[in-house]
């Protein structure tokens, strides 16, 4: 997905937003390099925030309902929360929660977050269909229903897939998804991703 990231093309509501997003990424930070020894970071890796922040902008005239699977410090759900989608992430780890719940709080923010895992939990995974999961947490139950949902009441789902897990991924959006939804994912080494569910015959 390429987007643009010349700031000097942003409104002044969403500058201003960036700079408070610049401290909200700082504090993301200062939390991983205090507790990046601990366990429930483990498999924690952050994201181009900069980058998504303009891809959010450039989807928010289409889409509106976001979700984050496995959303960490939830410094994405909140940045989406801020730019006026109606945002929610799960993570596995219940103190990355605690510690998105307080950056939530701290960046006036009401996206919502829960524990859980973000396969829903009546997929039955399956490696013949190509379903390869090394780090997903798939063994725990889904967090849809602690806040009220299904899966297929976004429009917009954000993830960060490990390499051989974009086939998961999308069986899981093909069976749960609004067919109309689309896949905004981010890769360290290939930077971002847009699927459109629709256009590939869901």
């Amino acid at each position: 997905m390429d987007v643009s990231l010349d700031d000097s093309k942003l409104s002044a509501s969403d500058l201003a937003l960036l700079k408070e997003f610049g401290e909200l990424w700082n504090r993301a930070e200062a939390i991983w390099d205090s507790y990046q020894q601990h366990s429930a970071f483990e498999s924690y890796v952050s994201a181009d925030y900069h980058a998504v922040f303009h891809a959010l902008i450039s989807l928010r005239e289409q889409k509106s309902r976001f979700i984050e699977w496995g959303s960490g410090l939830g410094v994405v759900t909140i940045m989406a929360d801020r730019l006026g989608y109606e945002a929610v992430g799960i993570e596995a780890k219940d103190l990355l929660v605690d510690f998105a719940l307080d950056l939530a709080d701290d960046f006036q923010s009401e996206a919502e977050f829960s524990v859980g895992s973000f396969i829903p939990d009546r997929f039955e995974w399956d490696p013949a269909s190509g379903d390869e999961s090394i780090r997903t947490i798939i063994d725990i139950p889904a967090g849809y229903d602690q806040l009220g949902v299904e899966l297929r009441d976004f429009d917009l789902v954000y993830s960060y897939p490990w390499p051989t897990e974009h086939a998961l991924y999308h069986n899981v959006m093909r069976e749960f998804a609004d067919p109309n939804s689309v896949l905004l994912t981010y890769d360290a080494r290939e930077g971002l991703g847009l699927v459109h569910f629709a256009d590939l015959g869901f």
